[in-house]
């Protein structure tokens, strides 16, 4: 046990030398603290320290709002599935009317606002159905019901005059194709 002791001090001792050998400073910081100053010392520009508090906030923010987001997701997982089939609705609905929007677009003297005529609503339905077919994912097509299906979804959006009786067979067809 005495060893032990001689050990440990002699360890002390030499870490305080190797300490004071490496960094002198340490032994005039000790010389300080010895006798206290009592006269103020006036500062300059370098010894003055600036913090860019600006910086570390935006970089905190960044890293918190990435660790709400993640919450968020996390938590969206929770929802019921009534909530998911209601945003697969949203999104076939808004392919449906852009597929519309584009048909209308593309057909020559087809308008917005104008009820569409027998001679013209079969070449919009087709466009309308080819443009979602082109641009809807499988899954979202077959969630739709297939090209039958959402013929008639786009059918049921158009204006179609009192007249004009579309031919869903013909246009799914033509879009088929």
């Amino acid at each position: 046990m005495v060893r032990f002791a001689k050990a440990a001090l002699c360890v002390a001792v030499l870490s305080v030398v190797a300490i004071l050998a490496i960094d002198p400073n340490i032994a005039a910081f000790a010389a300080d603290a010895a006798a206290p100053e009592t006269v103020a010392q006036a500062t300059s520009d370098a010894t003055k320290v600036t913090w860019a508090y600006g910086a570390a906030i935006s970089q905190w923010a960044g890293a918190i709002a990435t660790l709400i987001l993640a919450g968020v997701t996390w938590l969206l997982r929770l929802l019921p599935g009534q909530i998911y089939s209601i945003l697969v609705a949203a999104r076939a609905d808004q392919i449906i009317q852009k597929g519309i929007d584009y048909a209308i677009n593309m057909v020559v003297g087809a308008s917005k606002d104008k009820a569409l005529t027998v001679d013209v609503h079969n070449q919009v339905l087709a466009q309308a159905l080819q443009y979602v077919l082109d641009h809807a994912p499988g899954w979202l097509q077959s969630w739709m019901g297939g090209p039958d299906q959402i013929a008639q979804k786009i059918v049921a959006r158009l204006n179609l005059a009192p007249d004009a009786v579309p031919d869903l067979n013909a246009a799914v067809a033509a879009a088929k194709t």
